[in-house]
């Protein structure tokens, strides 16, 4: 499956991507960052959704999106929002 998370910046993805169990690119459209990966299970999805947090809140990113199949969850201060 496909894991998209979305950042306010190139360096913020750079980040985030640092700290995920798979190697992963942080990309960069209109400003905005960005990492796209695949997940070959929903536990790997799991794991890959509690890294991005993590990495949310050690670095202290105002935001990040991770989405997945029909589901996303925001983090805004490394704390899920919904």
């Amino acid at each position: 499956m496909q894991v998209t998370i979305d950042t306010a910046s190139r360096k913020e993805a750079e980040l985030i991507a640092a700290g995920l169990p798979r190697p992963a690119e942080a990309k960069s459209v209109r400003g905005y960052g960005f990492i796209r990966l695949r997940s070959r299970n929903a536990k790997e999805t799991q794991e890959i959704l509690q890294a991005a947090g993590a990495g949310a809140a050690l670095h202290k990113l105002a935001w990040i999106r991770v989405r997945w199949d029909d589901e996303e969850r925001v983090f805004r201060r490394g704390e899920p929002s919904f």
